[in-house]
């Protein structure tokens, strides 16, 4: 098993990760921000279930254009970190 590899990988989960749910929390304030009611008065006190299922199917679709983004081609960790392997063996010799 070469952890050089699979310590980029787990760095780059986790990187990935934390951006993902930054974009996503600056999502829903945004949404707080657009709408011209109180999105928590609303939800927990009127009981308002539609605007839940609204709310909850607008996180999920900025969910998945964020993960588009993350997992496109041009950033894959096996080219990273197989240069970066290579640049190191070529030292080595």
């Amino acid at each position: 098993m070469d952890w050089g590899t699979t310590l980029y990988g787990i760095i780059d989960t986790a990187i990935y990760s934390a951006v993902g749910i930054l974009i996503m929390a600056i999502g829903f304030i945004l949404i707080n921000l657009f709408t011209p009611f109180s999105v928590k008065k609303e939800i927990e006190d009127d009981q308002n279930v539609s605007l839940g299922i609204i709310i909850g199917a607008v996180i999920i679709g900025i969910s998945i254009i964020i993960a588009s983004v993350i997992s496109s081609p041009s950033g894959q960790v096996s080219d990273k970190a197989g240069s970066a392997k290579a640049a190191v063996e070529q030292t080595d010799k």
